[in-house]
């Protein structure tokens, strides 16, 4: 066994000038075909996305055999060049064994790795039982695996001094060290966007959960609060307590906790279709009758029109128009669009509804006369949590999710969505297959 400096400090070493390197026995350098296949070997370990500590198990192994080396070991530097990790090798572990980060300085042969540059030097090797042999002299050589500027590690190679490196296999060395270079560079990308990826589908996984317990904790008591007021205000309305002081103001205060309730449970809800688009309540497709089913459901509107002196225009065809769809899906859509369009449509002012029937689709499309959407924005309407930064958030209210809710619910009834907007009217087209 032999020992290494950061162990035992039985490991010298000194430096050799140029005369001391032309020694008469030099290394036999590859020819150029196993030259070729060595290389051509290195880069189909990167084509086949080897992992990084097979590539440093596996490299060290080619070079001794390819080069008859003594020793070759691989070394890691972390992403500021201050500690150094054997990470593998091949043949007598003279680095000692692979283990934890050593400070990069401990050594005077890394600074110039530190900065870069590849070196050749020549040491004496103690072994550990002393007397049994003389110190062993050898010839380092140490590659620095550098790319894209930045220092990824080393490739330490050694044999008997008597076998000096020449130029010829320096060249050889460094450019199977640049492909392994870029082999590790390539495979510490892909571990580390892997474990991104990991943690992506960790935190998405604990914002899931967090969102259902949320949104059940908070269905339960909104549920409770809102029975609770509707209870209350149809016991207040009851003839018996018309003579209760200050009735009127207590049912007014009871319509709007059951009017807050409600708007409340419908963005719990909102927040349920987006995040959790499986817990969507879908029911089978049946066959409607868009002409006939579409003005019942505008009537329930009328009130809320007249409260905000708006004016209200349908362009609903009076022949059948039958086609299959998910009755609930298309209910919501188009609630969400003219309530929508009710909130951003000054006083005075009108909004349209308008159908027209093709061949293999039906076309709805709402308008109103109101709020122009910048140019800028339009692309970005349907994004969850989009608020224009231009329009007054407390006038307006809203939490930037009903149109997301929109695109989803078209998008589960195969259809499209389309919005057109200038500084008169804003159009949101609604395209179903029939």
């Amino acid at each position: 066994m032999v020992s290494s400096r950061f162990e035992q400090d039985s490991f010298q070493s000194k430096t050799i000038d140029s005369g001391q390197l032309m020694s008469p026995a030099l290394g036999t350098s590859l020819d150029s075909s196993d030259f070729q296949s060595l290389v051509e070997r290195v880069l189909a370990a990167i084509q086949q996305g080897h992992s990084t500590q097979e590539l440093v198990d596996w490299v060290p192994e080619e070079l001794v055999q390819g080069f008859g080396l003594q020793s070759c070991q691989i070394e890691l530097y972390d992403e500021h060049q201050q500690t150094v990790t054997l990470v593998g090798g091949m043949g007598e572990r003279l680095l000692g064994t692979t283990g934890g980060p050593r400070a990069a300085k401990q050594w005077e042969f890394y600074e110039p790795l530190v900065r870069g540059r590849s070196l050749q030097f020549c040491s004496l090797v103690v072994k550990v039982k002393k007397g049994k042999s003389p110190p062993a002299t050898l010839a380092w050589v140490g590659c620095a695996m550098v790319h894209h500027g930045r220092l990824l590690g080393c490739v330490w190679l050694a044999r008997p001094s008597n076998e000096i490196f020449n130029d010829t296999e320096l060249k050889q060395l460094q450019q199977i060290v640049n492909c392994v270079a870029i082999a590790i560079y390539q495979t510490q990308l892909e571990e580390t966007l892997e474990q991104q990826q990991t943690e992506i589908r960790q935190l998405r996984k604990a914002k899931d959960e967090f969102l259902q317990l949320i949104s059940h904790e908070l269905f339960i008591p909104l549920g409770s609060i809102q029975l609770s007021a509707q209870t209350l205000e149809r016991i207040f309305k009851d003839v018996s307590w018309r003579k209760v002081p200050q009735r009127n103001t207590v049912l007014k205060v009871l319509s709007l906790l059951s009017q807050e309730c409600r708007r409340q449970r419908q963005c719990v809800d909102n927040l349920v279709t987006l995040m959790f688009p499986e817990y969507q309540k879908v029911s089978e497709p049946v066959l409607m009758n868009l002409s006939d089913w579409l003005p019942s459901l505008l009537r329930t509107f009328e009130a809320r029109f007249e409260q905000e002196s708006l004016t209200f225009n349908t362009n609903i065809p009076k022949e059948p128009l039958t086609f299959e769809c998910d009755v609930a899906q298309l209910e919501r859509v188009i609630t969400e669009l003219v309530t929508n369009a009710i909130k951003y449509t000054p006083a005075k002012k009108t909004v349209t509804l308008t159908v027209n029937a093709g061949k293999t689709n039906v076309e709805i499309a709402i308008a109103n006369t109101g709020v122009h959407i910048p140019t800028n924005h339009q692309p970005h309407i349907f994004e969850k949590f989009y608020r224009i930064p231009e329009l007054d958030q407390r006038q307006y209210g809203g939490s930037g999710l009903g149109l997301a809710i929109v695109k989803q619910l078209v998008t589960n009834l195969d259809g499209t969505i389309a919005l057109k907007s200038t500084k008169q009217k804003t159009t949101f087209t609604v395209k179903l297959p029939v």
